[in-house]
């Protein structure tokens, strides 16, 4: 059984006209308000406001967005870092045994499993001293005018 409605028009068909003349129109652009312009059927509508044409912006998707020319002035821009060497030699210490520390106990299990135990428990300590280290370093408060635009 076939749907009426999904089976081609015939060609003298009045939907016909109807159709290309909605076709004509959407090819035309939205209507603007610069004066009355004659429709289908001789009709002559009033100017048409352009704004209802235009999206509530909680509609807008990211294509619809425009950046004008005076939007980036004024942002955020980063000073340059520093050099790697200039940091506080206590603290790239205690970076280094962090990260090191359970890398090397990785490689004690695949390599050496006989390894002695002071070794082990040695590493395990000094990763978690690293860390504790770092941990309380953090700061404790936020500074007056931080934005949070720099970490």
């Amino acid at each position: 059984m076939t749907n009426p409605f999904h089976e081609p028009a015939e060609s003298g068909d009045s939907d016909d006209a109807v159709w290309e003349d909605l076709v004509r129109r959407l090819e035309s652009g939205p209507p603007t308000a610069q004066g009355p312009t004659e429709t289908h059927a001789g009709e002559t509508p009033r100017g048409v406001d352009p704004r209802i044409f235009r999206m509530h912006p909680a509609l807008t998707g990211p294509r619809d967005y425009e950046v004008s020319e005076d939007e980036d002035e004024g942002g955020f821009t980063p000073e340059d870092p520093p050099a790697l060497g200039s940091g506080n030699p206590l603290t790239t210490l205690a970076w280094v045994c962090a990260a090191g520390a359970p890398i090397a106990l990785a490689l004690l299990a695949i390599f050496w499993r006989r390894a002695p135990a002071p070794l082990w428990i040695g590493l395990v300590v000094l990763a978690v001293a690293a860390t504790v280290f770092l941990f309380a370093k953090l700061p404790r408060h936020r500074h007056d005018g931080d934005d949070g635009a720099r970490v």
